[in-house]
């Protein structure tokens, strides 16, 4: 097997440990913070689609290039991640709803909420016109000139796979070593310890929601605008529940999650370049198919025991919306 084949799809693994990554670093804020969220699917879905119509409207309509149209595009679906992830912590943290039922709930409107703006923005309810601006992509200096072309692998990559590798460093001191994320922790461990020492629960909880949604629909405005060109229905394809099982298997720690989303990342490639590869071709394409969710479901069962989510993610906390 050529190894182009396999630094073609180590770009591709890279490309799609992105997302993931992304998508993780998302419900880490909400899930520290104590408010479980499965809504990560929704807020990518919403992301793709407000991701998409951004780059589009501000490359070709305001005229901004092909630098600064795609950068809004991205801020755009991260934008609207964070504004429909206000559902889910309006219901979660004011009304005390369960997390799991009003994450389930951001999933199924988030289908019918894309489709709806697909309509709106494209014409079109299921998918947009191809071939959307994106930026211009990279190569890595040094890595990008491997030998035997393992270097395939570093060229062309989009600088938002740099952003998301580089986003560990202020992901990690900013839960642990600044004020802000020692408090965020603490109302997810213990809410009412935390209260009775003078932190705003509430407001903390909001805060990593919110941050949540901004995450997931970068990520989503990533895969839509920068990765495949347009928008379609359904072009999600169960990221954002992988991107839980990865943040749930890294035990809620950033750099462990880059370890988990990059091999659920490159479980992508397998049926997109590895398909032909020795043993892997010898298996049914139907299987071929399912080995990234083969892998995901493999890996939760065997480390699943090991992990300890924060101790209050999922309770109800009494002391309501304002406090």
């Amino acid at each position: 097997m050529p190894l182009t084949d396999i630094a073609v799809a180590l770009q591709i693994g890279l490309t799609y440990f992105t997302i993931i990554y992304l998508t993780g670093l998302g419900g880490l804020y909400s899930e520290r913070s104590g408010i479980v969220n499965i809504g990560l699917e929704g807020l990518m879905i919403i992301g793709t689609v407000t991701g998409a119509w951004g780059a589009r409207y501000f490359t070709e309509t305001v005229g901004l290039g092909n630098v600064w149209g795609p950068i809004l595009g991205l801020l755009v679906g991260a934008g609207c991640g964070l504004l429909f992830a206000g559902v889910h912590a309006i219901a979660t943290i004011t009304f005390r709803v369960d997390h799991i039922v009003s994450g389930v709930v951001i999933n199924l409107v988030a289908i019918g909420l894309a489709r709806f703006l697909s309509q709106a923005f494209f014409g079109q309810a299921t998918q947009s016109d191809p071939g959307g601006p994106h930026l211009n992509p990279i190569d890595i200096p040094l890595l990008s000139s491997l030998p035997w072309g393992l270097g395939r692998a570093f060229q062309g990559l989009s600088p938002v796979v740099i952003f998301a590798f580089l986003m560990v460093f202020p992901v990690w001191y900013s839960l642990n070593r600044t004020r802000w994320g020692l408090r965020l922790r603490s109302c997810g461990e213990n809410p009412e310890a935390a209260r009775s020492l003078g932190v705003r629960v509430a407001l903390y909880r909001y805060q990593g929601v919110m941050l949540s949604g901004a995450f997931a629909g970068l990520a989503g405005a990533f895969l839509a605008a920068e990765i495949i060109g347009n928008w379609h229905e359904g072009q999600t394809l169960g990221l954002g529940f992988i991107s839980l099982a990865a943040l749930i298997l890294s035990n809620w720690n950033p750099v462990r999650l880059m370890f988990f989303a990059w091999l659920f990342g490159f479980a992508q490639a397998i049926p997109l370049r590895l398909n032909d590869a020795p043993v892997i071709n010898l298996l049914p394409p139907q299987f071929i198919n399912m080995i990234p969710f083969v892998v995901t479901i493999v890996a939760i069962a065997g480390f699943v025991g090991r992990v300890r989510p924060p101790a209050a993610a999922g309770r109800a906390y009494e002391g309501g919306g304002s406090s």
